[in-house]
Parts: C-alpha cells; sequence; structure tokens
C-alpha cells in the first residue's frame, strides 16, 4: 500500500512538473504600432507593445515590460491568424482604437467592448479596420 502511494504521488509530482511551465506560459501578441492610439480610455504613443489574453481580458505592457492598460473583452472567432498572431484596430480618421487581439496558435481571438467615445464616434461615423501581424517573440 505504502509503495503504491508513492508512486502515486511521484506521478503526481512529475505531472505537476511538466504542466506548470506549459500552464504558466503567457502567449501573447509583440507588435511595432505605428501610430497613437486609444484603450481603455487611454492614448497610448506609437512604439512596441506586448498584449497578452488571460481568460476575459486582454493586457497591454508597453516596450519596457510596464502593464499600461486592462481591458474586458469578449470571445471573437471565424479567422485563421499565422504563428505571430495580430492585433486589430478600428480607426475614425486619425483616431484608432484596438479592438482585436489574436494570439497565435489560437482559433478564437478577443475582441475589447467598445468604450463611450467610441460608441459616439462610430455613431457618427464608418471605422477602417487595420490589421498588425505580430512580431517573433524573443527569447
Amino acid at each position: 500500500m505504502y509503495k503504491k502511494m508513492t508512486k502515486l504521488a511521484s506521478l503526481g509530482l512529475l505531472v505537476g512538473l511538466v504542466v506548470a511551465p506549459a500552464y504558466g506560459q503567457v502567449l501573447g501578441v509583440r507588435v511595432k504600432v505605428p501610430f497613437k492610439f486609444v484603450v481603455a480610455n487611454k492614448t497610448l504613443t506609437e512604439g512596441e507593445y506586448f498584449l497578452s489574453a488571460v481568460r476575459d481580458e486582454v493586457f497591454v505592457q508597453d516596450s519596457e515590460g510596464k502593464r499600461v492598460a486592462m481591458v474586458p473583452t469578449n470571445a471573437v472567432s471565424g479567422r485563421t491568424v499565422g504563428k505571430t498572431g495580430e492585433v486589430v484596430f478600428e480607426c475614425y480618421t486619425d483616431l484608432c482604437f484596438l479592438s482585436q487581439v489574436w494570439t497565435p496558435g489560437r482559433d478564437t481571438g478577443r475582441e475589447l467592448l467598445r468604450s463611450r467615445v467610441e460608441t459616439e464616434i462610430a455613431k457618427r461615423k464608418t471605422g477602417t479596420y487595420f490589421a498588425l501581424l505580430g512580431s517573433e517573440l524573443r527569447k
């Protein structure tokens, strides 16, 4: 009985060691945005960002790894993206809003909820979607 329990405990520890690194790994999209854009009622400057989807939220980090925004999202499907992922913006004349984040290796993306400001603008103007492909993640 003791041997059986020891084997079971060892197996459980082994599975935990194998699963933990994969579970702790954050999938995301690194993208260089060549224009200012709005997310979570903040206007972010052009630059490199890392966007990751965790459950029902998207996290936006700047090039130094500082979290600059966290926004609620809904699942969206119907597209296939490459191995680097994709970030979609909805632009109205000269104002762009982060709209969708598609992380590599997943068949669903995350769509950000429209802010009050974007909803008001969308009532008056038709937006144009603009997609940026992610860049290879550096290790």
